[in-house]
């Protein structure tokens, strides 16, 4: 039995917009714990990076020819969702034998229209690496019972599609680390926003989210958060350091760490293995979790980043959000990062339910109220599994449901947003988009911080941004040599 993990490519165009010189291959995390998973269990596995190849067709089939795979696996979110039918016309013609097993959020949510377009074989749901083991191991066995799997869909043979039962949550200390060796890894970078030191990588301390934000699809991992042990964390920390030589572990988690005991509990094991010597490292996090005395702890165990998802600083789009957090609650806590020596990253939003012109001008504003080092402004998106989009599209307001590419934070002319808030029009939105970029960076203090102080963003990465804003007069900035990397 031999697995063939494709992580799926999306056009750039589509990923960044605008943005798109600035967009980074980030390590996919989810096919290097499912690859983990198959290895330490004996079987097979072997990784095809589609993003890496840049989507090329032709090269894609040769790979899975050339690998010879049982099973194909796919991470699917509703971003790479527009490629499924690509990467699956590959696998067909490479050999219709391959079982093509689908997993993550879109295919869990979709999993009927899925495997009734023969778009896969087989649906994974919640978390994938028990499963996918188990899938494997059944799938070697003469005349295989997929009824014995847990947490799966698939087609019967008269085509009837059959759930089987959901299967329990994994122990998070259990999963071996993912499995960075099979992986290209000097293709992977981190985000500029979130590059201290290089090279760094993706590490995860928890799954699962017990607040109820309206825009959020994680909820896919359960309720109820589980977070892995802080040594088995410290421990990961060590073998990506000693192994790949990793300087910069950075967490993908929504939150960590979950509040001021968890945190205290990391940074002791950090600085007792006397790991804040050797790496730094990022994370994200609730403004209303964190106070000075957690944050100077964090800043002696590495940390020198942090981002906070303020989405808003109008206070009627928070409420609408269910974010819970207040304008009060994020001003004290850049305040308190300040004080820690901590940089600070800050997500908006703009276009989100209910938004004016006014409101979004206050989001702007709000950005440069607070000095955050970083501003990332996205475009809202109701994406499939959120509270969001079941209630837009109930009301009709989604405006292309099934054009996965219009799922996008950064729309363009030629892909417009899939949501507009009344009263509001696309240009508009994507007007807004490039003005919190162009008025938050291009103050002579930011230009300062970014060139003197931070020094995380390059020239190439300063005028790519500038021209991806239209600003005009900074074009002739340009440097060769300076590009995206």
């Amino acid at each position: 039995m031999k697995v063939l993990l494709i992580n799926i490519h999306r056009p750039p165009s589509l990923l960044g917009g605008y943005y798109k010189r600035a967009v980074a291959q980030m390590p996919p995390i989810t096919l290097a714990y499912l690859a983990a998973s198959l290895e330490a269990a004996g079987i097979a596995v072997e990784i095809y990076d589609d993003c890496v190849a840049g989507g090329d067709a032709a090269g894609l089939e040769r790979a899975i020819r050339k690998a010879r795979p049982d099973i194909v696996g796919l991470s699917v979110v509703t971003a790479v969702a527009a490629e499924i039918p690509r990467v699956v016309a590959a696998v067909r013609s490479a050999n219709p034998q391959i079982r093509i097993v689908l997993g993550n959020i879109h295919a869990d949510i979709f999993y009927q229209s899925m495997l009734q377009a023969r778009l896969g074989d087989i649906v994974v749901h919640g978390e994938g690496e028990l499963t996918l083991v188990e899938l494997a191991q059944v799938l070697s066995e003469p005349g295989a019972d997929l009824s014995k799997v847990l947490g799966i869909s698939f087609r019967d043979s008269d085509g009837a599609i059959v759930s089987t039962d959901t299967r329990p949550y994994a122990d998070l200390d259990k999963l071996p680390f993912p499995a960075w060796h099979l992986f290209p890894k000097e293709h992977y970078k981190i985000l500029s926003f979130a590059r201290v030191q290089d090279p760094g990588t993706l590490i995860l301390g928890s799954r699962g989210c017990p607040y109820k934000c309206t825009y959020c699809s994680l909820k896919v991992m359960g309720t109820v958060r589980r977070h892995r042990s802080m040594a088995n964390i410290a421990d990961e920390c060590e073998h990506l350091y000693s192994r790949f030589g990793y300087v910069q572990p950075s967490f993908v988690d929504p939150i960590f760490p979950f509040g001021k005991k968890e945190g205290l509990a990391y940074a002791k094991e950090i600085i007792g293995r006397g790991l804040h010597k050797k790496q730094v490292w990022i994370t994200e996090t609730r403004t209303d979790l964190v106070d000075l005395e957690l944050l100077e702890a964090l800043r002696e165990s590495g940390l020198r980043r942090i981002m906070f998802g303020f989405e808003t600083g109008d206070a009627d789009e928070l409420i609408g959000l269910k974010k819970g957090n207040l304008r009060d609650q994020a001003i004290k806590a850049v305040q308190a990062c300040r004080k820690a020596g901590i940089e600070v990253v800050g997500f908006f939003m703009l276009g989100v339910p209910g938004a004016t012109r006014d409101s979004m001008q206050r989001n702007i504003d709000f950005a440069q109220e607070l000095d955050v080092d970083f501003a990332k402004y996205t475009v809202f998106v109701p994406y499939p599994g959120t509270t969001a989009y079941n209630e837009l599209l109930a009301a009709g307001e989604i405006l292309a449901p099934d054009d996965w590419r219009r799922y996008t934070s950064y729309p363009t002319r030629e892909t417009p947003p899939v949501y507009v808030p009344k009263g509001l029009d696309a240009a508009t939105i994507i007007e807004y988009q490039r003005k919190a970029h162009r008025s938050f960076y291009l103050r002579p203090r930011m230009v300062y911080r970014q060139f003197v102080q931070i020094r995380t963003l390059s020239i190439g990465d300063i005028v790519d941004g500038l021209q991806a804003v239209g600003s005009a007069q900074f074009a002739a900035l340009r440097v060769p040599g300076f590009g995206p990397r």
